[in-house]
Formats: structure tokens, sequence, C-alpha cells
């Protein structure tokens, strides 16, 4: 299994494998030992895309019987249906038929077959553990707002929350299951609404169905729908089992971009959020999005981002050039030069780059518990998180996975602190 995208991918992802070995199938990491490959596809970036094509292209070649899952089957399903030969393929409504779609592919790999459903199945209900340190978790799907350049609103729709009491039974077999980080995850977490349950009702509801020392990662929310539930939302970010971060995608530092990217909020609006929410909790770790080269966006508004970039000082910068998206609003406007968007990028990510160190050396020094959840990639390295949910790389091994350490930071780069044990638990 191939998956590419976002956390709430991650989950569906999970939901197939766990349907997959219930079934008597088992996993394989090498794809030509496999008898079926399942590549769960993301729609949101050209490039991302592209990779996805090339990887589905030289599984066909190799004569595998395919799945494909995940955003593309409706985003750009003439190109899935002209670039490879695949037997079935399963929308983000219809994952819990992956059974089916892998059984019909190994009986006919060429068919190309698209089992759709009209709504999404209950996905909490079907969340198992598979018994790693990382449980997520969709709380929601699809989105309220219809951003010009987003094709995401195309496969997973409007919002739609679900059931409360089984987000709280699937939190507690995750975390029973071995999770010690539970990620609460969806399009707009903010949006949740469900049984008269808000994201921070849900919040508290999951953390009285389950106890111990694990931690709940909140997922992204749109600036708006963030700030309607602040109130409620910061004391739930000083509760122990909460991560204090917070990830509220702005996008641009134009006001005027904004409103061509219909994103419902003004930059007012983010300074304002991110300011009140760190005065409320301190050191809060915030991160962005950003997209640099929406048409419409001149060298004034793309000024503007890189000021709002050292005005708010995010700890996390997701940059991304403009991705024209088949079918979008943004796709019908005027695009600009891609040796333009490509000198932005490069301009607003050596900005965040700067950004981000500076964030993380107010870090040097500090000492506190982190939660080791990975390997880390130079040998002999593991990554730990504190509750303001900084990475920090330590020397270790496998055996600190899912313990507590006492961590002290020697050091930092932009994107992860360094540090030193002195005790584990």
């Amino acid at each position: 299994m191939e998956t590419y995208g976002c956390a709430a991918n991650q989950a569906d992802s999970a939901i197939m494998s766990n349907l997959l070995e219930g079934a008597g199938y088992s996993p394989t990491a090498d794809p030509a030992q496999s008898d079926v490959v399942i590549v769960n596809t993301c729609g949101v970036k050209s490039p991302t895309e592209n990779r996805i094509m090339d990887l589905l292209a030289r599984l066909s070649n190799a004569g595998k019987p395919i799945v494909v899952a995940g955003c593309l089957t409706k985003i750009n399903w003439k190109r899935l249906v002209d670039t490879a030969n695949f037997g079935t393929a399963l929308t983000p409504y219809s994952v819990e038929r992956i059974v089916e779609a892998a059984d019909i592919a190994m009986r006919d790999p060429r068919g190309r077959r698209l089992i759709e459903s009209s709504s999404p199945p209950d996905k909490p209900a079907l969340a198992r553990s598979d018994g790693g340190l990382i449980g997520t978790l969709e709380i929601e799907d699809g989105c309220t707002f219809s951003c010009s350049f987003c094709a995401t609103k195309f496969s997973r729709g409007p919002a739609h929350s679900y059931s409360p009491g089984a987000i709280a039974r699937a939190a507690r077999r995750l975390i029973l299951g071995g999770a010690k980080e539970l990620r609460l995850t969806g399009q707009d977490v903010a949006s949740y609404r469900a049984d008269g349950y808000d994201l921070t009702d849900l919040v508290r509801l999951v953390l009285s169905s389950v106890s111990g020392d694990y931690r709940i990662r909140i997922g992204m929310m749109t600036p708006v729908l963030a700030r309607r539930i602040r109130d409620g939302l910061l004391p739930i970010y000083k509760l122990d089992n909460v991560y204090k971060f917070m990830h509220i995608p702005v996008q641009s530092g134009s006001d005027d971009v904004l409103r061509l990217m219909r994103r419902g909020h003004d930059v007012g609006l983010f300074r304002d959020l991110v300011n009140s929410s760190r005065a409320s909790i301190p050191m809060l770790t915030v991160e962005t999005d950003i997209i640099v080269g929406h048409p419409g966006e001149d060298e004034d508004d793309f000024e503007r981002t890189l000021r709002l970039m050292e005005l708010t000082e995010p700890d996390v910068v997701n940059l991304s050039k403009y991705s024209n998206r088949p079918g979008t609003e943004a796709s019908r406007m005027r695009q600009l030069p891609s040796q333009v968007i490509a000198r932005r990028s490069a301009d607003a990510y050596h900005a965040a780059m700067r950004i981000m160190e500076e964030r993380n050396s107010k870090w040097m020094g500090w000492s506190g518990r982190a939660l080791i959840l990975e390997i880390g990639s130079r040998p002999g390295t593991m990554i730990g998180r504190n509750d303001w949910y900084k990475p920090i790389v330590v020397e270790g091994g496998a055996d600190l996975l899912g313990r507590w350490v006492d961590v002290t930071v020697d050091g930092y780069t932009p994107v992860h602190l360094n540090g030193k044990v002195s005790r584990s638990t």
C-alpha cells in the first residue's frame, strides 16, 4: 500500500489495511512480492499527482493488479484511465469496500471499475489499532468552504461530522491498543458539529473516555471557524493531554488575494487569532500554510505575505507554489508565469526558514519531558515531542520508543530541536 497526502488519507489507509488483513490479506513492503497494490492518492498539488501517475505507470508495466483510492479518483479520473491499467478504484466515500475492490482487481486487472458510495461510511467505527504509537482518527470529512484553488472539495464533498460516541469509542480502541499520540483530523476540524457537540466538547469527551499519559493533536482549522470556537478552544489547549499546537492555514498575507482565493477571512482575523492564542498559551506552536503565485497575486501582494510571516512568526510554514487543479475557479483565471512563481517561492522559503529558526532558538536550554514516537533519519537517533509538539532529536535506540524522556535542548535547526536525554520513564 502506497499512501500520499494528508492525515485523513493516512487514516483511510489504516482502515483499508485493517479490513484487508481481516479478510486474510497480509501486508508486504515490496511491490514485487505483492498480489495486489493499493495506491491511495492525493490531488491537492500537481507535482504530487505527477509522482502518483509515474508510480501507476510503472506498476502497470510490471503487470500488478492495482486498486486506486483517494482524491484523484474524483479530481482527475480521465488522467487515471489514460495513464494506468488498474482493476478498480475507490473514492474517499467507499474505502470500506476495499476487500471487494482488491478481489475484483485480482480477477480483472484492467477493468478500471470505479466503486462509489453516495455518502461516507462511519469511519470512526472502522478505525482499529495496528499497535502503532500514533493513531489517526477522522472526526469529520469535507469542507464548508469553496476555495478557488482547491480541488479536494470535488472528492471529499461538504463537511460531514461523525458521531461523538463513535469517535470516543474509536479513540479508546486506539489508545488501549498502544497509541501514545492521537491525531484528530479532517479537512477542517473546527467545523465539527454533531449531536450538540462542537470540537471542544468532543475533545473533552475523548479525554473522559480513556485515561492515560497520551497526547491529542488537534488537526487543521480554517481561521474563520477557529475564531468562532476560540473561547472554548483555548482552555482545551491548557489541558495536560492536549498538545499546545494550532494549525491554521492563512494562505496569503494580502486581503486582495484572500478574496480571490475565497478564503472567507482577512489578514487581520488571522493575526488576531495568532496573537490572542499565544497570549493565552505561552510558546504555542503555530503552523500555517502559504500559497505563492495564485492568479492575481502581484508583487505588492507577495510582499504583504512576507510581512505577515514576520509579524506572526509561525513555527512551521507549509509553503506551496500555486498548483493549477482541474475544474477549480482559479484554473480559469489568468495564470502567472512559472518563473515568477518559482522566484517568489524561493524568497518565501528563505524567509520562512529564517523565522522558523528564530522561533526554535527560543527553546535553547529548555528542560522537560518529551514523548519518543519515531526513529530518526540519522542512525542512532530518535524523535520525541514535547507538550508544544516541538520535534526533539535525541541520541538513542528503539528501546526508547513509546517512552517519556527527560531532555534538555542543546541545539536547533529551522525544523527541529536537538536534545540530550538525562532520564527515561
